[in-house]
């Protein structure tokens, strides 16, 4: 017969650690505690406590209380109270205290089963944020707020979305022609914040695994034939026909070309280290991207005449308002709409109808030409010109590291120059077969 073993029940599991929920104490005054007296806090600001579980070196388990003073400071760093002015809600101050909770060693907080789409995906972009680039920060940021908190679900509970719900808000987009790029970054953002979700608990299984979104919209090809060019730059003059010309010549990226100070110049090569975000100064968006230009010679001599008869300091843009503030550099966007494209339709090229009509019932036309198709244009019409492939993606700046001329070497090699001297002696002969002269500005 074996013999009896006793131990005590309340003892099983002391040593073993327990999950505990717990809702902790939000009030609007902090406590009388010892001789100070009860304390009340301005409005929008709140008092936390909760306790804090630990196991001691005895194999006991023992508490720590534990409190915090919540702002809406600190709830905003939570990715809370972004979207009202005024003080901090007490619907909020709850969430930060949860937080608080869940952030703490050996607990967890109830999770907040009420919480919206929109404000998951506010925590999410507080969380991601911080380790982003300029140019990831400002795309991700649009997407996620236009997209997502301000869509059809982002009142919605997230732990009430089904796979269902989300499948044919995806469908929506594809319907209404959305492009590759915007799908992808929708997905992906959604896919984040719903694993977000699934982390703090507030569902039980993720519905994103197996979403699937094709755009319907052909990817655009367009890009300038040399007629069209000629016929896009013979509707412009001075700095405006410089701008394009470069666009199309250099292939450079909007938010770069704009984003050139007068120092850039050097000799018969741009630098191009910076671009424009939000209408600031930022790195260029990759390392690859981050190189010297060459400038072919009639583009050259254009360049320097716009040096000579527009004044500025060493570091000053290159390209400004010509009657505005010359501390900032002109807006790409008010370029395109302004200039550009009613250039090119004044040219001709790439018009069509929009189907809209202006105050006088005639026919409002549109274009297809935009800084894209100008960058295209130079892949196309420079690589035509150029007999090494290389040479191509060294002129547009790829980021490909099987290419031996990386943003770090300055030199330009003799085949890129060949070729952009060839692009530049087709571009600007007259169909007659004369080379006109230099199109410099006075």
């Amino acid at each position: 017969m074996r013999p009896m073993v006793r131990f005590d029940l309340k003892e099983i599991g002391k040593h073993m650690a327990r999950t505990r929920y717990q809702r902790g104490t939000l009030e609007t005054s902090v406590p009388a505690r010892g001789n100070r007296a009860k304390r009340k806090l301005p409005r929008g600001t709140f008092w936390g406590s909760w306790y804090r579980y630990s196991m001691a070196s005895d194999g006991v388990e023992r508490r720590i209380k534990r409190e915090k003073i919540i702002t809406k400071d600190l709830a905003r760093r939570y990715g809370l109270a972004t979207d009202y002015d005024g003080p901090l809600n007490r619907t909020d101050a709850r969430r930060v205290l949860d937080a608080l909770i869940a952030a703490d060693a050996d607990t967890a907080a109830v999770p907040d089963r009420q919480a919206t789409l929109a404000e998951m995906a506010r925590q999410y972009l507080a969380l991601a944020e911080p380790g982003w680039g300029p140019h990831m920060r400002r795309v991700s940021g649009v997407i996620i707020d236009r997209h997502i908190v301000r869509g059809p679900l982002g009142t919605h509970p997230i732990a009430r979305i089904t796979e269902l719900d989300l499948q044919q808000f995806l469908n929506g987009y594809v319907k209404a022609g959305a492009s590759r790029s915007l799908l992808r970054g929708i997905l992906l953002h959604v896919r984040s914040i719903f694993r977000l979700a699934r982390k703090r608990k507030i569902m039980l299984e993720n519905p994103t695994e197996d979403l699937r979104a094709k755009s319907k919209k052909p990817a655009s090809e367009r890009a300038l034939s040399l007629a069209e060019c000629r016929l896009l730059l013979s509707t412009l003059s001075g700095r405006d026909h410089l701008i394009v010309r470069m666009a199309i010549q250099l292939g450079l990226r909007p938010e770069e070309l704009f984003a050139l100070r007068r120092d850039d110049v050097i000799g018969d090569q741009l630098r191009v280290d910076e671009a424009l975000v939000a209408g600031r100064s930022a790195p260029v968006k990759t390392s690859a991207s981050r190189a010297f230009v060459y400038i072919p010679p009639d583009l050259a001599v254009e360049l320097r005449g716009w040096l000579e008869c527009s004044l500025g300091e060493a570091r000053g843009w290159l390209f400004h308002p010509v009657n505005g503030d010359r501390s900032r550099p002109l807006n790409p966007d008010k370029f395109r709409r302004r200039i550009l494209q009613p250039a090119a339709i004044r040219a001709g090229v790439g018009v069509s109808d929009s189907g809209r009509r202006d105050r006088l019932g005639r026919p409002v036309p549109r274009t297809d030409v935009d800084f894209r198709a100008l960058r295209r244009t130079c892949a196309t019409l420079f690589g035509d010109r150029a007999r090494d492939p290389k040479s191509t993606q060294a002129q547009l700046r790829h980021a490909d590291p099987t290419i031996t001329l990386r943003y770090y070497q300055k030199a330009v090699p003799e085949s890129v120059k060949a070729a952009a001297v060839a692009f530049e002696a087709d571009l600007i002969r007259e169909p007659s077969g004369a080379v006109p002269a230099s199109s410099a500005i006075h």
